[in-house]
């Protein structure tokens, strides 16, 4: 679709902007495993407590004070999983 600028004149439409980088976490790099395995029961689960709360990390993961390593207790195991 084009769009008109303020001269009357057709361009193209800008490319949408990205948002900021994602990284990809453990299952879409090692896959996830049959079962009803979770996160939450793997020995590489890690809660880590900052300002009052817990935030549960992987240890085979890098590890930062941002959400997006954060991983959630009741997502399915990567083909990483230990049992406790």
């Amino acid at each position: 679709m084009k769009n008109y600028d303020i001269f009357g004149n057709l361009t193209e439409p800008p490319e949408p902007a990205r948002a900021g980088r994602r990284y990809p976490n453990m299952r879409e790099i090692h896959g996830t495993r049959e079962g009803n395995d979770t996160c939450g029961s793997c020995k590489h689960c890690l809660r880590e407590k900052y300002h009052g709360r817990t935030y549960f990390k992987c240890e085979l993961w890098f590890i930062s004070n941002s959400a997006a390593t954060d991983i959630r207790l009741k997502n399915k195991a990567c083909n990483k999983y230990e049992k406790e």
